[in-house]
């Protein structure tokens, strides 16, 4: 590392920020050689500022820097947008069909009052018109057979919410069995030998937290994490067992089930749908 940068990091990040007016986080960037974070015009144009308001010769820095974009090419990231449509419960029409039957029936009853009036009418014997009759029978059949079916119908809906609802019961008693079985108390912390940057993403959100800090860093141990590290001197413990890296240059970590596992800044970029951080 040049003797340029290690002056700028004894001068510190917050410092910088505020006799520069570059953004901080850049700036921590910058000095734990995050490259990814910044295109290649960005990180030219601080290295001089910094060189000019410094005084310092980072030329060994900048030959890294060129050396990591000659090789890691800048892409550009095309924005998705993706539209989630509710699904839209379909309709029940039992009340309909029951209205209906009624009004069928209503109407049924209205025309044979007609015709028996019409043929009292027009005969002496005052017979009644023995086919009207079996028009209303007919359509107080098949009244009553549309009622039998919107029944049926209502009897159906209630028995398949009922099984639903046990198979629900079962699914929660299931978890609470498993949960139970569960006695290891669960931890996932992140402790660095000096002080250390570090961007972490939420795998079931795709949120995004940077920090610098020293000492330790702890996160939820139940949720899956993609962690990019500016040096790799450090300890991880994952449910009370130690894990230990030794690697100077940047790190990147998956943690997923309680273990975690390096990966290269290809598989980063895979699992964090395509972007570099």
């Amino acid at each position: 590392m040049s003797d340029g940068l290690d002056r700028l990091k004894n001068i510190g990040a917050q410092k910088i920020h505020e006799q520069t007016h570059i953004a901080r986080h850049h700036v921590q960037a910058l000095l734990h050689e995050a490259f990814e974070d910044m295109t290649k015009i960005q990180m030219q144009g601080f290295i001089s500022i910094l060189q000019r308001e410094y005084s310092v010769d980072l030329s060994e820095f900048k030959a890294k820097v060129d050396e990591y974009y000659l090789l890691n090419a800048p892409e550009i990231d095309d924005g998705e947008t993706r539209f989630f449509v509710s699904p839209t419960r379909k309709k029940k029409y039992t009340y309909v069909y029951v209205l209906i039957a009624i009004a069928v029936f209503a109407v049924a009853i209205f025309f044979t009052l007609e015709e028996i009036n019409q043929s009292s009418e027009k005969t002496d014997n005052h017979n009644i018109d023995n086919s009207a009759i079996q028009n209303a029978q007919e359509s107080m059949l098949k009244s009553d057979k549309l009622e039998a079916l919107s029944k049926q119908e209502i009897e159906d809906e209630n028995e398949t919410i009922e099984e639903e609802t046990k198979e629900e019961k079962i699914k929660e008693e299931e978890k609470t069995v498993e949960s139970k079985a569960v006695d290891v108390v669960k931890s996932f912390k992140i402790m660095p030998t000096s002080e250390l940057w570090i961007g972490y993403i939420d795998r079931s959100n795709y949120k995004k937290y940077q920090k610098t800090f020293s000492g330790e860093l702890e996160l939820d141990p139940k949720k899956e994490w993609l962690l990019s590290l500016g040096h790799g001197y450090v300890k991880i413990e994952i449910d009370g067992e130690i894990r230990e890296f030794n690697e100077r240059s940047n790190l990147r970590l998956l943690y997923k089930d309680s273990n975690i596992s390096k990966i290269s800044f290809t598989e980063f970029k895979e699992l964090n749908k395509g972007q570099k951080w």
